[in-house]
């Protein structure tokens, strides 16, 4: 029997149930077996965290971390499921995950039991989920907090880990947490994006929703100006449930969020998102456990922190420079002995690809850094005695990625080490068009490209300038620059930027001033270099082929049938919301729509295309005129019998219990053996349109 407790409703949902292992042990062998077609698995898979290389036969598994809160004993984890099972550095994201790379596809399951036997989850962490969700770099030490942004984060991917609203959604959704209006979290470049606020003496949130970078990046827009800690999961669920409605399931370049705001504008869609915020508070949600507010002090403010940061509580964060967010597997051993010797309890992993240590007593201060030396990183004295770089795995590892913009932003930190002119200037570097490395919001931004030269394919580069992810700027787009000569252009655009930034110049201003004539005027000196080192990439011995054929899994497809069970589940889970509420017509339309997704998979099974967004009347002719057999409809006619019986009678009960029971019917019917496969109706998410 399913019911709102069936969901999780009632209890604060963990990050790791070994449920969740014992689920992919079984896929996997169904695929290893051939029982289930790479497309169907490679939609289930994505949702565990494991991702597909460029390098065949091989997977990159995420590792998702809430909030970037690393319990001290997961770094000894980390290093040893890296070294067993992965090749390479583990690697620290532009979302505050880690990512480990080359692990053969029969051992991802054994991986996963490791990871989550330590309370590790890689669950959500790709996909077309909700992936996790980010914090201010420095949550849980800033001065100027007002609450801790990453314990926010890790509450917010309980409340929604598992949900079946957000298992496939049209495409994934990216979300954020700042503990001030400082916005460290950057806000504006996310689906959604919480700022804590104090409002007539009231702690809560202000809510910006809709952004996104990539290919067209769109700044979101805000949608409530206060909301209370309590109602943090309802702004999730209308976010997500505006996601499932409104956006395009035809087109997945035109998928994320962003574009329904792009599509509605932003009056319209703040009035859509209030709406069903309104609509959806007072229902029941998982557990929210109080928050600890606390009063900010006065602190300054780096955009990129490093070094030591006096914390709120007397104690010290110690902030580890890494280049690129790269970790050996024995560095990852030596930092969890360093920090159980200096009793911290908890890291964070940042936005900018560094790692921090909290906690740290002032007298151990020292002995920390020394240490930390000691195993080949650095704590700069200040944030400006370090290169800020930040990179994407670009060709390395990624099947979409146009250059190798990891071994260039290697090649651009140590360039930068000891020039002056390259400090404080930002540079992010992105393989493709779709900004992991967070392109559009640097000072210098790069995104790889393929472009011809003497009708020979080369890899280069497109510069953007004065990009700021917490003002909601994006960079202006500049020149393209062969990838072979793109360090000598930073050098040169560097020199040029700093003294505009000395000056405190808004430099996306400066170069809108420039233009792309004076911008060019700048690089002049590369002109007619480079000869035929133009066509091989920054870490890459053979001649440039072009951007890669292959998909990416970023926007995977969505298997129908795994869909329809999901949203059948979900619509049965409101029909108890709401009538919990004594809400009648939105129960029964939550039961209804419970209904249709219900009959649209057991059509799905028998090749029968349906619609999203086609009436209920229409998909219950089409159950009638297909051959569904006696179970399905008998089970289907007790729904419209027990409908019709509450709307007479008052007492939903037994109309509930209708929709259950028709729900588990169809799950029996595809269980059966004599039941056509179910990748063999993969395809029909070509033709899914809106949700109604």
């Amino acid at each position: 029997m399913k019911d709102a407790t069936h969901a999780g409703l009632d209890a604060i949902e963990p990050l790791v149930r070994m449920s969740d292992l014992t689920e992919y042990r079984q896929a996997l062998q169904r695929r290893l077996t051939g029982e289930w077609d790479d497309e169907r698995f490679t939609a289930f898979r994505l949702r565990f965290g494991v991702y597909g290389q460029k390098q065949a036969g091989v997977q990159m598994v995420r590792i998702k971390i809430p909030g970037g809160i690393v319990p001290t004993p997961w770094l000894k984890a980390l290093a040893r499921v890296n070294r067993t099972f992965a090749q390479g550095p583990a690697h620290i994201t532009t979302r505050q995950d880690f990512q480990l790379y080359y692990v053969p596809l029969d051992r991802t399951a054994d991986m996963l039991e490791d990871l989550y036997t330590h309370g590790i989850t890689t669950r959500e962490a790709c996909g077309n989920t909700l992936r996790n969700m980010s914090a201010c770099s420095l949550a849980g030490a800033c001065p100027r907090e007002l609450v801790d942004a990453g314990r926010v984060a890790e509450q917010l991917s309980r409340s929604w880990i598992r949900h079946p609203l957000v298992q496939h959604m049209p495409r994934k959704m990216k979300f954020t947490v700042s503990g001030c209006a400082t916005d460290c979290g950057a806000s504006p470049i996310h689906d959604l994006g919480f700022i804590a606020t104090e409002k007539d003496g009231r702690k809560g949130f202000r809510v910006l929703a809709g952004g996104g970078l990539g290919g067209q990046p769109i700044m979101a827009a805000e949608v409530l100006s206060f909301v209370a800690e309590e109602d943090l999961p309802v702004v999730v669920e209308a976010t997500a449930r505006l996601h499932q409605r409104y956006s395009n399931r035809r087109d997945r370049s035109l998928a994320r969020l962003k574009f329904v705001l792009k599509r509605f504008g932003a009056e319209k869609f703040v009035a859509l998102f209030q709406e069903e915020f309104e609509r959806l508070k007072g229902l029941q949600q998982r557990p929210w456990q109080p928050l600890a507010w606390r009063k900010p002090t006065e602190a300054a403010v780096d955009r990129t922190p490093s070094g030591v940061v006096a914390s709120h509580d007397g104690s010290a964060a110690v902030v580890i420079y890494a280049p690129l967010g790269l970790f050996t597997s024995d560095q990852l051993d030596q930092l969890h002995d360093i920090a159980v010797a200096a009793g911290v309890s908890q890291l964070r992993t940042t936005r900018d690809q560094k790692i921090a240590m909290l906690g740290v007593a002032k007298d151990m201060v020292a002995a920390v850094i020394a240490a930390v030396k000691a195993i080949g990183f650095d704590v700069p004295a200040q944030a400006e005695d370090v290169p800020d770089v930040v990179s994407c795995p670009g060709t390395t590892t990624c099947r979409i990625g146009i250059t190798n913009s990891q071994s260039f932003g290697l090649q651009v930190e140590k360039e930068a080490h000891g020039d002056v002119l390259a400090r404080g200037v930002s540079v992010h570097v992105s393989g493709c068009q779709n900004s992991c490395g967070l392109h559009h919001v640097a000072d210098i931004g790069l995104h790889g490209m393929g472009k011809k030269i003497d009708g020979k394919a080369a890899p280069h580069y497109q510069l953007h300038f004065g990009g700021d992810a917490t003002r909601g700027v994006v960079g202006f787009e500049g020149p393209v620059i062969a990838a072979r000569l793109a360090n000598q252009a930073v050098k040169l655009l560097q020199a040029a930027i700093a003294p505009v930034r000395a000056a405190g110049e808004d430099i996306r201003a400066w170069a809108e001033r420039q233009g792309k004539d004076g911008i060019n005027a700048i690089l002049a000196p590369l002109d007619g270099i480079g000869g035929d080192e133009r066509f091989t990439d920054w870490g890459d011995a053979d001649v440039f082929l072009g951007p890669p054929k292959a998909k990416g899994e970023c926007a995977a497809p969505q298997v129908s049938t795994t869909y329809y069970t999901d949203l059948a589940d979900d619509g049965l889970v409101n029909l108890d919301r709401y009538l919990a509420r004594g809400r009648w017509p939105e129960a029964l339309k939550a039961g209804e729509e419970a209904t249709v997704y219900a009959v649209r998979l057991l059509l799905a099974t028998k090749g029968i295309v349906t619609e999203d967004g086609e009436e209920s009347e229409s998909v219950f002719a089409r159950l009638r005129a297909a051959n569904a057999g006696a179970e399905a409809l008998n089970a289907f006619d007790s729904v419209l019998a027990e409908r019709t019986s509450a709307l007479v009678s008052g007492d939903a009960d037994s109309y509930r219990e209708a929709v259950a029971y028709f729900i588990d019917t169809v799950g029996m019917i595809l269980r059966q053996p004599a039941a056509p496969v179910v990748a063999a109706v993969g395809n029909l998410a070509d033709v899914l349109v809106e949700v109604a």
